[in-house]
């Protein structure tokens, strides 16, 4: 059954938890008519099927119904319907595994009855809000179950306006209740499960549709945590093995030893606990394979500042390369990496530029805002060629309010808001300049060019009840500061620069921070 399905179907519910309300309909209980009842049922909108942004799996399926009166009987009534249902998982997780979504379910109907003595208005809404937060184990399998918090509202308001223009406001009502769902996430695509839901307030109304909708929209948060979960378990989707010193700038004496840091990071630079296993040599001899040289250990666990430390032996016979591979999984997704000892004759190594956005956050009563970015781009060098890898995210969320009077009492409304999320990933050819500004001193500057494609970044507003989406460019940038600085040795040139600037964002709030360090080195470093 499609999501789509399920939100058509949810005019059926919409239909049988209306409630009597003389003040508006003196013929009984309010429903959504259906076909043969004195109505010219249409669909003002095509059914809509969108994709979630860059980033996250899942999708948001919306369906409208306008049944407007064409007998005697039903002259003057207009019923309009609208029904959503849409999740959005994020297919990365964070470093510490936590994996996160959200989703809403949500039914409204507008109903207008204009008659000579009066023209009436009802809007009811039903709506399920989700926030979902599950735990990532260190094997890349979701550590059962996800947590779904379901925030459940039904509204009802309306107005009754006479002949003469005078403008009545019944009472409507309110009600909330507060339910969460254990969603139960299957290591392959199979049917999810979902636990028994606890909380809420069985005394107040609406108890059951609160539990209904909220285990509808848990069940498609588990179909799309179970896509999610397949895509950050591609190697080298979610994270990367990060080896140190680089590949190819070691060149091995046979028989000689040298020690590699190992860890994983996440895309934007966040570190992570990993599995690292099945660490293994190649080596080759004019084309024909060799078993000689080790790596040791063939498995371990890195940790957030802890990499494991692999002991690489070249083999004791003269070799055009030698090199090991090792597999790793983490709690932010799996990843392989390939570690290469031997250079040619031009710079080789590696280039990373990361850029950070952090604490940019706050609120009160009458606002609250949230805005985060992180950009990281490395440019792995071989035989003086560069390929540049570069990956941006970006969440940026504002809402603001005002009070307002309804039914009799002081209440929030929301006044504007918005959404901005996507995440881009990009690779492109670079070029990598060494420039010896001074041999004698010592004194180097490197230029680096690449240009990556454009992304795009998903952007939702709302003014009051009028939304609207689209989609946004979204670059990977800024590009990489200048490097320069002295040599360690005529043939290896390394460093690091860090910059923190505190006071940044819309209201002071925030920090950015730039990382970017450097190694290379060319033909004739030994270690």
């Amino acid at each position: 059954m499609s999501a789509l399905r399920v939100v058509r179907g949810a005019f059926v519910a919409l239909s049988v938890v209306m409630v009597p309300l003389p003040a508006w309909c003196a013929d009984g209980p309010l429903r959504f008519p259906g076909p043969g009842e004195g109505y010219l049922i249409t669909k003002p909108q095509p059914d809509s099927s969108q994709a979630a942004p860059s980033g996250y799996e899942g999708r948001t399926d919306t369906s409208t119904l306008l049944a407007v009166g064409n007998t005697p009987a039903t002259t003057g009534k207009t019923f309009r319907g609208r029904f959503t249902l849409g999740n959005e998982i994020k297919i990365c997780p964070q470093g510490d595994g936590t994996t996160e979504g959200k989703g809403v379910f949500s039914v409204s109907l507008d109903y207008t009855d204009k008659e000579a003595t009066g023209t009436s208005s009802l809007h009811i809404e039903m709506k399920a809000d989700g926030k979902y937060t599950g735990q990532v184990g260190d094997d890349a399998w979701i550590i059962n179950p996800v947590k779904a918090d379901i925030d459940y509202t039904y509204v009802v308001t309306g107005s009754i306006r006479d002949s003469s223009g005078a403008l009545v406001t019944p009472a409507g009502s309110n009600i909330a209740q507060h339910i969460t769902i254990p969603i139960i996430v299957p290591r392959e695509m199979a049917v999810p499960g979902l636990g028994a839901f606890s909380g809420g307030d069985p005394a107040q109304a609406r108890y059951a549709e609160a539990a209904g909708a909220g285990q509808s929209l848990a069940y498609w948060a588990g179909v799309y945590y179970s896509v999610a979960q397949l895509k950050w378990r591609d190697r080298g989707r979610c994270v990367n093995a990060i080896l140190n010193p680089p590949s190819h700038t070691v060149r091995l004496v046979p028989g000689g030893k040298t020690t590699v840091d190992a860890e994983i990071k996440t895309k934007g630079g966040e570190s992570a606990k990993a599995r690292f296993f099945n660490a293994r040599v190649s080596s080759s001899l004019k084309s024909v394979a060799v078993n000689d040289g080790s790596v040791t250990p063939a498995a371990g666990s890195s940790d957030v500042g802890a990499p494991l430390k692999f002991t690489f032996t070249a083999p004791t016979q003269k070799v055009d390369f030698t090199a090991f591979n090792v597999s790793a999984t983490s709690r932010a997704g799996i990843a392989e990496a390939n570690w290469v000892a031997g250079l040619g004759t031009d710079w080789n190594g590696q280039i990373s530029f990361t850029i950070t956005n952090s604490g940019d956050q706050g609120g009160d009563e009458l606002q609250s805002w949230s805005a985060s970015s992180a950009t990281r781009v490395t440019v792995d060098v071989k035989d003086g060629k560069g390929t540049a890898t570069g990956f941006t995210e970006v969440h940026d969320t504002g809402r603001q309010r005002q009070r307002a009077l309804r039914g009799g009492a002081i209440t929030l409304i929301n006044t504007q808001s918005h959404t901005v999320d996507g995440s881009f990933e990009d690779s492109s050819p670079a070029t990598v300049d060494v420039v010896i500004v001074n041999p004698a001193t010592g004194t180097y500057g490197i230029r680096v060019n690449y240009a990556f494609k454009e992304g795009k970044a998903h952007r939702q507003s709302c003014i009051r009840t009028e939304c609207g989406e689209k989609d946004e460019p979204m670059v990977i940038g800024p590009s990489l500061p200048g490097i320069s600085g002295t040599m360690d040795t005529p043939n290896r040139l390394s460093g690091s620069k860090t910059e923190t600037r505190t006071g940044t964002g819309s209201r002071g709030t925030g920090t950015v921070k730039t990382d970017l360090t450097w190694t290379l080195a060319r033909e004739g470093t030994t270690q």
